[in-house]
């Protein structure tokens, strides 16, 4: 049976929520998701779905749209706040979210890769614009509020189209009804023309060179420096470069090194769990610290070499790619995936299978690559 396309999806239900809903059953939970009235006081989580749907549709900017951006910026408001049903508790009183756009990204990236892959067909340019709107969906309501304002939404820019955020920012605002509606649409319009004014709003930011680029999104432990002009061509001081493997078990990592960097060195934990006879789903601490031993070798001689493990958690890989840029190293971070299907179907065959309920827990926790990471990234899919 031939795949729907995901986004033709909202057009051929004519962009209505409650047809929307009937195709995605998580949906549901939204209606437990309270929200604090000074905020929401239209009501619940789904309520206020319901109204950024039909808000975003309504925009002025929606006319001058693609069918394509139509189907991601209806996709995104659908699910912007689906980490909600996860997230809501309630804090003295009051209910809260905390987290719930991090959250909301990650859910909506297991549900299109694991659950609907059989059904529906999507890029994964396609499905990481749509998580990474759902992640960065509140920044133009507050952006002013935190440091280095033009780093956050030049990071934003390297994963998301700014001019489709702020119309999922703006419908955000329209689908609730609060006290301070008028100045979080001026946030938003101030978002849109710092945007502009930083030569970020239409594209990805341009950087004088790789080591700007890379020194202006780290510096400062990965905060974006505000210390650094983005015209400004620094020296590279980087002598040597370390390939950072990340994704989940059996994505294809080993293959990608096999056809692409096969002229280096690799330090591997599944070979030393091989060589000292660890099961794969058991704690691998020991394994770490021997792979990290050996990886020091290789950075003492400043040579190139190739850390091979899922690396699939952020704050794993902001830890090596501190100690490798420690020794001088350029870090670029590789992401590997293949269909979920497709992993599974490995696993089988391996000799030493990774029990798929450990696969699917990595899944849940994992924090995807953004372009921003590191001195680089590179995103080989379908390996």
């Amino acid at each position: 049976m031939m795949k729907k396309r995901l986004l033709d999806l909202p057009e051929a239900n004519d962009y209505d929520y409650e047809r929307m809903k009937t195709l995605f059953p998580e949906l549901e939970a939204m209606k437990e998701a309270e929200q604090n009235p000074a905020y929401h006081g239209e009501g619940n989580a789904e309520t206020h779905t319901r109204l950024v749907c039909r808000a975003v549709t309504e925009l002025p900017e929606w006319t001058g749209l693609g069918k394509e951006e139509r189907g991601i910026i209806y996709l995104s408001a659908l699910f912007h706040d689906i980490g909600k049903p996860v997230c809501t508790k309630l804090e003295n009183g009051v209910f809260v979210s905390p987290k719930h756009t991090v959250t909301g990204s990650k859910i909506f990236r297991r549900m299109i890769y694991k659950k609907y892959a059989s059904q529906y067909e999507v890029s994964f340019r396609e499905r990481e614009e749509i998580a990474w709107l759902i992640r960065y969906h509140g920044l133009p309501l507050h952006f002013w509020d935190r440091d280095r304002a033009e780093a956050r939404l030049c990071r934003a820019a390297e994963s998301v189209r700014l001019p489709l955020l702020y119309m999922l920012s703006k419908a955000d605002i329209l689908g609730r009804i609060c006290e301070d509606t008028e100045d979080l649409l001026c946030n938003v319009e101030c978002f849109r023309e710092y945007g502009r004014e930083i030569n970020c709003y239409e594209g990805k930011p341009e950087f004088a060179c790789d080591y700007t680029r890379f020194k202006y999104y780290n510096d400062d432990f990965g905060g974006g420096s505000s210390r650094i002009g983005r015209g400004i061509p620094l020296f590279d001081e980087t002598e040597f470069t370390v390939f950072l493997m990340a994704g989940l078990p059996l994505a294809g990592k080993d293959t990608y090194i096999g056809e692409n960097l096969k002229e280096i060195p690799v330090v591997s934990l599944d070979d030393i769990r091989q060589e000292w006879g660890v099961n794969p789903a058991d704690g691998s601490g020991a394994v770490a610290d021997e792979a990290r031993k050996r990886a020091r070798v290789f950075l003492r001689r400043k040579e190139s070499f190739v850390w091979d493990a899922t690396n699939t958690v952020l704050s794993t890989r902001q830890k090596l790619r501190r100690l490798f840029e420690d020794y001088g190293a350029r870090v670029i971070t590789v992401y590997v995936e293949a269909p979920y299907e497709e992993l599974l179907r490995r696993n089988k065959k391996r000799d030493r299978s990774v029990p798929e309920a450990v696969i699917d827990r990595m899944l849940e926790k994992m924090d995807m690559v953004e372009p921003s990471e590191g001195y680089g990234v590179i995103y080989a899919v379908g390996v």
